[in-house]
């Protein structure tokens, strides 16, 4: 059943009272980390201390070379400028807080996390020379987890933050992704790592895929069909599996001879010989 976009209105949950929710600690961690690291350029400026947030905290091949592995973790708790913090927190927050009464915060928290360090860990495979900072990673996770569980939800985006566009949250994603792969291409802002968010964007999709939310894949569909056929065959009776399966194959082979048969037909009269001997079928 395919809800309209008004019913899917009435899924969204309004920003819950008492104990602060996960996205809204998460978007408070990162202003206190970056009032922290503005602070700590500020007065370390004179002593050549400037970019040492950057230097102990910044993800980049050399570092990891060097085994300060901390790094993986440590990247999104610092941000380039205020612009790159505040585009973090601003889609954090209206995804977040529609994605995480949903899923719920140990769910939510696994999406933001998991995202972030498959981004970090893209980022630093492919891109080593580049350092990365910021949330973005995760960031675009919960974006594409919120793609994910509501599709067809109309949402209005500001174009360069004055043009009012209204768009489907699936096409927001997809927007997204290919943003960052244009970027990766074009080595554009290569420290929000871009490969990365299309990375974590994926990794996103797969988990709220195997939370029960969006549509399956044409693969996806074959293997459950593939598995619930094969499945219903090994609860037939030998009976019930020669009227059903043998006999059509037989009068195949009458009109148009054993070389008609398809491969899954010889496994089935495969499998039709070991159920009649009460063997278990090959795999």
């Amino acid at each position: 059943m395919r809800y309209s976009r008004r019913q899917i209105q009435t899924l969204i949950r309004p920003w819950t009272t008492g104990r602060p929710s996960v996205t809204a600690l998460l978007i408070a961690l990162s202003v206190a980390f970056f009032g922290a690291q503005m602070a700590s350029e500020f007065f370390l400026a004179s002593h050549g201390g400037q970019d040492l947030c950057f230097r102990w905290l910044a993800l980049d091949g050399a570092s990891i070379h060097a085994g300060q592995y901390w790094k993986f973790f440590t990247f999104p708790l610092i941000h380039h400028d205020p612009l790159h913090l505040l585009a973090g927190a601003v889609l954090l927050f209206f995804a977040g807080r529609e994605v995480e009464p949903i899923v719920g915060p140990r769910h939510f928290l696994a999406i933001f996390l998991g995202g972030t360090l498959v981004g970090g860990i893209t980022h630093w495979l492919v891109m080593p020379e580049f350092p990365i900072v910021g949330m973005a990673s995760g960031v675009a996770a919960v974006i594409a987890a919120y793609a994910t569980i509501l599709p067809e939800l109309e949402v209005t985006v500001h174009l360069f933050f004055v043009l009012p566009l209204r768009l489907r949250a699936k096409y927001l994603a997809l927007g997204l992704v290919g943003l960052c792969t244009v970027c990766w291409v074009t080595f554009t802002a290569p420290v929000i790592g871009p490969l990365g968010m299309v990375i974590a964007s994926f990794y996103a999709w797969v988990y709220a895929q195997q939370l029960g939310f969006g549509n399956s894949l044409s693969i996806q569909r074959y293997i459950f069909e593939k598995r619930q056929r094969a499945e219903r065959l090994e609860r037939m009776s030998p009976e019930q599996f020669m009227s059903s399966e043998i006999d059509p194959i037989l009068e195949k082979i009458s009109t148009h001879g054993m070389d008609s048969l398809t491969r899954a037909e010889r496994k089935i009269l495969a499998q039709g010989s070991h159920k009649i001997a009460g063997k278990p079928a090959a795999k």
